[in-house]
């Protein structure tokens, strides 16, 4: 709470991804062109329903979609990672392109697909290899080769949906971000300065997907793991729903008030997980002082340990009772 939050902004200690994805879009890109393209992404989410009753139409949608896509799998034992990525990916299809795809369209199966390949190249050997002599590794035959290659084909994949977007383009009727950002861009063409270009609506989109997709999908995977495992936490979270929702219709945002041990279990599934143990890396923004004691310098990295918060008993003592 002594830090404010503005006074960070996020990079990246991963030179494979330095190579290819700074300085453009949001996750890692600083100064100027990050200010103006968050600013943005955030201002137009909203106007397209982020946290209003319009996108929870939507996420009910797809939210049925993804049940349907279970239900078919007829109790037998499945991995489920595909199909939960299916959900989370296709709500930001609907954001970017106002377009929502079928669970077996060939082109969402592609990019899912190699969004996970992705993930887990960056976690191989041939990562930390790449961080440690990027100039030499670069050359070299191995699986980082394959990772450029996949982000190239996902870029080219969001260039095409741009594409067609350009030509049936109305100005001053968007119907999704895509739209909203070939408006701006046309409004800043004459500025050449202009943070709005192709590169950076590319880098955004990738941005969304790649963060979007794996986050939400590796949580409800998890969660599932962890409700099987613990079959009591279930029954209770079933007999909340039965009470609360029933079975006549979908769940709503005004339903959580009403649910407080589902929204327990939900934050402390997201707690136990620890998705992102040491989170992104920081640089900080402007010389700060930390507990009246720690000069952080402009620039300094920070990393933030999330699983210490996460984890240790001292930070969480009301998690003891949360099954009660």
């Amino acid at each position: 709470k002594k830090i404010r939050c503005c006074k960070f902004l996020i990079l990246t200690n991963s030179l494979l991804l330095l190579s290819l994805v700074l300085p453009s879009g949001i996750v890692f890109s600083h100064g100027e062109r990050w200010k103006q393209m968050r600013r943005f992404t955030l201002m137009t989410l909203r106007n397209f329903g982020m946290g209003k009753r319009s996108i929870e139409d939507r996420i009910q949608e797809e939210a049925q979609h993804l049940m349907q896509a279970l239900s078919h799998t007829q109790a037998q034992p499945v991995d489920p990672t595909f199909i939960f990525a299916c959900a989370p990916c296709n709500m930001i299809f609907s954001i970017l392109f106002n377009e929502r795809l079928d669970y077996q369209d060939k082109e969402l199966q592609q990019l899912i697909m190699l969004l996970n390949e992705n993930i887990s190249i960056a976690s191989s050997f041939w990562t930390q290899l790449y961080n440690l002599w990027p100039s030499f590794i670069h050359y070299l035959p191995g699986r980082h080769q394959k990772f450029f290659k996949n982000i190239q084909n996902i870029k080219n994949f969001i260039l095409e949906k741009v594409a067609q977007h350009q030509e049936t383009l109305k100005p001053e009727q968007p119907r999704d971000y895509t739209d909203c950002f070939l408006d701006r861009m046309e409004e800043e063409k004459h500025n050449p300065y202009s943070e709005f270009n192709l590169e950076n609506l590319v880098a955004v989109g990738f941005n969304l997907f790649s963060a979007g997709t794996e986050t939400v999908t590796n949580t409800l995977r998890l969660a599932l793991l962890i409700l099987l495992k613990h079959p009591e936490v279930e029954g209770k979270i079933h007999e909340e729903i039965d009470r609360v929702v029933g079975r006549d219709r979908v769940p709503c945002m005004n339903d959580r008030a009403q649910m407080p041990y589902t929204d327990a279990v939900v934050h402390e599934v997201q707690r136990y997980i620890n998705l992102i143990p040491s989170n992104l890396p920081h640089a900080v923004t402007q010389d700060t002082k930390f507990r009246q004691k720690y000069g952080l310098h402009t620039s300094a990295i920070v990393k933030h340990k999330l699983f210490y918060v996460y984890l240790k008993n001292v930070h969480l003592k009301w998690t003891q009772n949360y099954r009660k």
